[in-house]
């Protein structure tokens, strides 16, 4: 199911209809979401686990903007935008903006989708090591 959800997102995210765009935003952040599930119990321990995947090094650069971005990703997908989330408010019971911006949610897309990508690849390549 899960890379069926990266396939679905793909075909989908080139289509000229706003809601199919937000759909393949929907899968790609729901794919994204599930492999940092599987990471741990702890939002920290998730993202430090997927930071690990990509360098060893935690104090280094690299670590630094992998944990950051999953963390801002999330942060963007759950709290900022109606994106897999049919709730008004969030958590802080704060306003959810609506996507109704296509380029936008391509944005959105393609950083979430580079992420994964980055993150399938190196589990790939410590899979085949």
């Amino acid at each position: 199911m899960f890379e069926r959800k990266i396939q679905f997102s793909e075909d989908m995210i080139n289509s000229k209809d706003l809601m199919e765009k937000k759909s393949a935003l929907d899968f790609i952040i729901d794919a994204l979401q599930y492999l940092i599930s599987t990471q741990g119990d702890s939002r920290n321990e998730q993202y430090k686990a997927l930071a690990l995947s990509v360098s060893d090094n935690m104090d280094g650069k690299v670590y630094a903007v992998v944990k950051k971005e999953l963390d801002e990703l999330m942060k963007l997908s759950n709290e900022y935008f109606d994106v897999r989330h049919n709730d008004y408010l969030n958590a802080a019971k704060e306003k959810r903006e609506a996507l109704n911006d296509s380029q936008f949610i391509e944005y959105l897309y393609n950083r979430a989708y580079a992420m994964l990508y980055l993150l399938r690849i190196k589990h790939k390549a410590v899979d085949e090591d």
